[in-house]
């Protein structure tokens, strides 16, 4: 075959793979089921200035599903919410609010999350306060300490960390979140690859790939974990307190860390929307791990906030409180009631301080 019919096969080739791209391209943008717009992770150049995990300076509108649109802005420091200084203003209580896409505030502008609206009910009352918000989506206590120590250089004074009844299954997850986006930074600071990331990554192409991918993993740790469950019983209640051993000394880690350094942690047991109304478990282990999360935090002296009281109460449906039916993540409602459960608590430690309350000027 010729030099030049090679050369127009492989023209052709590219012709073809460029349209079909640039169609789904289109289709999927039409479609409205994925974001073209994302919030990105910080780079390799930034994460040795930026306490935070995320790109500084980002204002994003995610629309990863038609009914959940939502907007985000990242600080100068890396950390979702309004700007901060760096050095603490006297007379100022910081509050570090530690956890993952809950705490985040997956699928809520940044008005609604926990930390903006503790901020709110804490500022109402005069008090001086920040409150900032460290979550970071995919993480469980093992990447939240090493979020902990970035996070030290902004002095806080209060930490919250929320156990998700995920936590503990993410565990098991290698690598940990922390270290992949620490890969993830290395990859995309590569000669050559950086360039051509740089151009993909708001495409609606390269969304619904990491959506895929995303999809798959979950899907694969469920089917494996199930097949262990089934095949070899012994072995799934061995490897499952392995991973509750693992949180109990992660957990005293933390603890003794923030001790240390006369900084108090406060425990926020997030339910899941299996706990609302009809309990919907089907394994005693996940139906008791939450109560066991605030039992061992306790039993350590961490004060300790259990949301689901304030939950029911409300006799709220668990649609009213989540996403449902298109996430399990908590809706607006489900960040205020969890707010205001914890207020209580914070205001109480506040005021234990010797510079508290000290109020806002006017």
């Amino acid at each position: 075959m010729s030099f030049k019919r090679i050369s127009f096969f492989v023209f052709l080739t590219c012709l073809l793979l460029a349209v079909t791209a640039s169609a789904s391209e289109l289709l999927l943008r039409l479609s409205g089921l994925v974001s073209t717009a994302s919030i990105h992770t910080i780079s390799e150049t930034d994460i040795a200035r930026v306490p935070g995990l995320f790109e500084p300076n980002q204002a994003v509108t995610e629309t990863p599903h038609p009914r959940l649109h939502y907007h985000v802005t990242i600080n100068s420091l890396g950390y979702r919410g309004p700007e901060i200084e760096r050095d603490k203003p006297p007379h100022v209580v910081r509050i570090l609010c530690l956890g993952d896409s809950g705490t985040f505030g997956q699928f809520v502008n940044d008005e609604d999350t926990l930390s903006s609206n503790l901020e709110h009910l804490l500022r109402q009352e005069h008090f001086s306060v920040e409150v900032i918000n460290g979550g970071v989506p995919g993480t469980t206590i093992v990447d939240q300490m090493e979020i902990l120590k970035r996070s030290m250089i902004l002095k806080p004074d209060v930490v919250i960390l929320t156990f998700s009844e995920n936590d503990i299954a993410d565990l098991a997850v290698e690598p940990s979140q922390y270290d992949a986006l620490a890969q993830n930074r290395r990859l995309k600071d590569r000669a050559g690859f950086k360039t051509f990331y740089e151009l993909v990554r708001d495409t609606a192409l390269f969304n619904y790939f990491l959506k895929v991918r995303a999809t798959w993993n979950t899907y694969s740790t469920a089917h494996v974990s199930e097949s262990v469950r089934t095949s070899d019983p012994p072995r799934s209640e061995i490897e499952y307190e392995r991973l509750w051993a693992m949180y109990s000394s992660q957990l005293e880690t933390m603890r003794q860390y923030l001790a240390n350094q006369n900084i108090q942690l406060v425990f926020n047991g997030y339910p899941t929307h299996q706990r609302i109304r009809a309990d919907t478990f089907t394994d005693n282990r996940q139906r008791d791990q939450l109560g066991r999360a605030e039992a061992m935090a306790r039993k350590m002296g961490i004060s300790t906030v259990s949301l689901l009281p304030s939950f029911r109460e409300t006799g709220l449906t668990k649609e009213e409180l989540y996403h449902l039916p298109y996430d399990g993540h908590a809706n607006k409602n489900g960040y205020v009631l969890q707010a205001k459960a914890l207020y209580p608590n914070i205001r109480e430690t506040i005021q234990a301080m010797p510079r508290a309350s000290q109020p806002l000027l006017p």
